[in-house]
């Protein structure tokens, strides 16, 4: 059987799932995930691939927030596509249209730097504001001229509603969703109000007090896999793209001047 020529394999290695996108003619053709398992040996992980992966790739590029799982899928991806992967990082040398450091580079997660990249990548815009609604929730904020401007990490929704139900005796876990109003009257109700609304206030309120602090105007991107319980409470306006890391460790493995790696 011949397969079907599709060019580049993204991998975003996150605490929570693994994503996996193939890009084809610039476009994500096929977007899947699995649960990330600390303990994932080199067969289970071929397995996968096996059972998902039906195609050629001419480049695999990988974001990591995890490192011990670095060394199984570069030896995966090996045997199964003959091909070495690149891992893409805060700290390499990338030919960008706009310089993501004013200064000196600073530590930062690759999927944050992903995004921060995609954001001025692939949008006309000057000034943006990344949310991304994961494990955790981060809020950074990047600009064509001045590069990275800084940010903030807390913790995501399940991990916030796991440490409540996990500490207070009489809470019991109940399915989550969007709550229909503010201010609600049962104790689950209440429960599943605070889980949410403290995002919308927390992505407004600092969507507000940037564009304050910089005397701009910034645009809102939304990004994560918890983030569609969010979406309809936020009231500014905003751009949600599920792809925005892939995207962004797309550009970046595109993007890597050579000459410094080795």
């Amino acid at each position: 059987m011949n397969k079907p020529l599709l060019s580049e394999l993204i991998i975003d290695i996150g605490n929570t799932s693994i994503a996996f996108a193939l890009f084809k003619d610039n476009q994500v053709n096929l977007f899947i995930k699995m649960k990330t398992n600390l303990m994932l040996r080199y067969d289970e992980a071929y397995s996968f691939f096996e059972e998902n992966f039906d195609f050629n790739v001419n480049q695999v590029f990988i974001s990591s927030v995890v490192p011990i799982l670095n060394g199984i899928f570069e030896n995966v991806i090996f045997s199964f596509f003959k091909i070495k992967p690149l891992f893409i990082s805060f700290d390499l040398n990338y030919d960008l249209t706009f310089n993501p450091y004013k200064s000196d580079k600073f530590l930062l997660g690759s999927d944050v730097f992903a995004n921060l990249i995609a954001a001025i990548e692939n949008y006309s815009f000057e000034n943006v504001l990344v949310a991304d609604l994961g494990t955790a929730c981060t809020i950074f904020a990047v600009s064509r001229q001045d590069g990275i401007l800084g940010g903030l990490i807390n913790s995501g929704p399940l991990i916030n509603l796991n440490s409540l139900v996990d500490n207070a005796y009489l809470l019991k876990k109940f399915p989550i969703s969007t709550p229909n109003n503010l201010l609600e009257r049962a104790t689950s109700g209440s429960v599943n109000s605070g889980l949410f609304y403290q995002y919308k206030y927390l992505i407004e309120g600092v969507y507000r007090d940037v564009k304050k602090m910089y005397k701009k105007e910034f645009n809102l991107i939304i990004t994560g896999g918890n983030a569609n319980l969010i979406l309809p409470l936020i009231n500014i306006n905003f751009i949600f793209n599920i792809y925005l890391t892939v995207e962004g460790v797309r550009i970046l493995g595109n993007s890597i001047d050579f000459k410094f790696v080795n």
